[in-house]
């Protein structure tokens, strides 16, 4: 499905910086030990992502994920890059195996907090949109926590997602206090006929 998807795209952040948007490879992660420089900006936006990117299991998250960047025909990621650094990155997963679920991308994002509140999140949620769409999807779907009120903002608020649920207790925080999750998801495709 996204064996073909390329996207290469400068984009001029609010404040001016101009960032280079694209389809992130393993070769991306690899350049000036871009995985760890992510990992460890991942660590310190954790609270609300699923997982935690500790440094001791910086190695089983590398192969995991690289797992995932080599599969392109189920797996995307894009993501922005500024001096040579990975600030941004942004994935569709997509099961063709079940016939049933094989229209909906599951997708996530995360920003650099360097980074965060310059339209680019927008900007590359555009992008994934565009580019699920013309791969044939019908409707995306993602989830976030609890209290996460930029999340809440961007998707709901200003990307026109809708909230189809709430997961009670989903995630146990470090702190030891429970979370839940909304589930959330948008119609991509308008000809898309509800079965009544």
């Amino acid at each position: 499905m996204f064996e073909n998807s390329e996207i290469s795209e400068e984009f001029k952040l609010k404040d001016g910086r101009v960032v280079l948007i694209k389809r992130l490879l393993i070769e991306d992660y690899e350049k000036n030990n871009n995985y760890e420089f992510v990992h460890d900006w991942l660590n310190k936006v954790n609270k609300y992502l699923l997982g935690e990117f500790e440094k001791e299991d910086l190695q089983q998250n590398r192969e995991y994920f690289y797992n995932k960047l080599s599969n392109k025909a189920e797996d995307l990621m894009i993501g922005a890059i500024y001096n040579q650094r990975i600030i941004a990155s942004a994935g569709i997963s997509v099961n063709l195996k079940l016939k049933k679920i094989k229209h909906i991308g599951n997708w996530g994002i995360s920003i650099h907090p360097d980074f965060q509140n310059q339209g680019l999140a927008t900007r590359i949620m555009k992008i994934l949109e565009y580019i699920a769409t013309d791969g044939g999807l019908k409707k995306l779907e993602a989830d976030f926590f609890e209290g996460n009120d930029i999340a809440e903002h961007l998707y709901v608020r200003k990307l026109g997602y809708e909230i189809e649920g709430r997961r009670k207790y989903a995630a146990l925080l470090k702190d030891g206090t429970y979370v839940d999750k909304f589930i959330m998801g948008k119609i991509i495709d308008k000809s898309i006929k509800k079965n009544k």
